[in-house]
């Protein structure tokens, strides 16, 4: 099989990065593949080439695994992006891999999966300028009460890259779980004397006081930020929603109700988290805040770095396995 890749848009050597042995053709040094090894008259491939170096047997070249380069371009914000099922439409369906996967220049993917190959596998990621790999956001919490089916509690980030495969970063832009949302935030009463009439006397009004306790929905919680756009919680009439996180800006503030009568305002909701961030709980004893979503999942996996690939910013969120 030809290797299929050779340089990134950077300009670096893909080849090298992922072991591709070399020869030395005149003056030239070139990458090949496929290595033939003569027994006896017939030429024989090999899966695998061994040198002895200071006493040690190294491996230098692995010639039997799938060779692929795919780039992902445009924006997708509905789906989780799986290289199993690209490698598996490619007609192979063993789990030795090798190849290049390019997020392009300003796209961006909701969700990347790299799936679980051999441990000799190996996956160079290439994240372009302006491109990203940013995992929605959690919605805001209601208001306490507020709401139909949906409690006061902001949801969680969703996580942004997934691997059990063995993979190199080269990270030019961003990866970044989704931001938590804003939890709910906490109903209150208003109480107050209100002065009734009723007849007392024949033609005579006699006054009364009263205690009245308003009820107060507390504001919803706002949506972390994250692609797509999260939703913000529902408060109370008077409050609206939490806002949205867009997915290049921060998470969405929480809102707080005003009884129009008395002035006398409710709790507010929380703030969504920005990228990779946890969100505000409703203030008042409200509903708890949602987690940030995972950044990378998967990140002992990890077999090297190209460029600033490792830096926190340029990974949002938590890293962990």
């Amino acid at each position: 099989m030809a290797i299929p890749y050779d340089t990134t848009n950077a300009g670096v050597s893909v080849r090298d990065a992922l072991g591709h042995s070399s020869v030395k053709d005149g003056n030239t040094w070139r990458h090949v593949e496929d290595i033939q090894i003569k027994d006896g008259t017939t030429w024989r491939e090999t899966k695998e080439v061994w040198v002895r170096s200071g006493g040690s047997w190294r491996l230098v070249h692995q010639g039997e695994h799938f060779l692929f380069n795919v780039s992902l371009s445009g924006n997708d914000s509905s789906s989780d992006w799986s290289l199993s099922n690209y490698i598996s439409n490619q007609g192979y369906s063993g789990n030795k891999i090798k190849g290049l996967v390019t997020v392009t220049a300003n796209s961006r993917r909701r969700q990347v999966n790299l799936g679980t190959f051999s441990s000799d596998s190996l996956v160079y990621l290439r994240i372009e300028l302006n491109a990203r790999i940013q995992a929605r956001g959690g919605d805001g919490g209601n208001a306490t009460g507020a709401g139909s089916g949906s409690g006061p509690n902001g949801s969680n980030g969703q996580r942004a890259l997934y691997t059990r495969t063995p993979f190199i970063l080269d990270n030019a832009s961003i990866i970044a779980g989704g931001g938590g949302g804003g939890g709910g935030g906490k109903n209150s009463y208003n109480q107050y004397i209100d002065q009734q009439s009723y007849p007392c006397q024949k033609g005579s009004t006699c006054y009364q006081d009263t205690t009245v306790q308003d009820f107060i929905y507390g504001g919803g919680g706002g949506g972390g930020a994250g692609y797509p756009n999260s939703n913000g919680g529902s408060g109370g009439a008077s409050g609206g929603n939490g806002g949205a996180g867009g997915y290049n800006s921060g998470g969405g503030k929480g809102t707080a109700a005003n009884n129009p009568q008395s002035g006398v305002s409710s709790h507010q909701g929380g703030d969504g988290g920005n990228l990779g961030q946890n969100g505000q709980a409703g203030f008042g004893g409200g509903g708890n805040a949602g987690s940030a979503g995972t950044a990378i999942n998967g990140w002992s996996y990890r077999a090297g770095e190209s460029g600033n690939g490792y830096n926190q910013t340029n990974i949002r969120g938590p890293k962990n396995n």
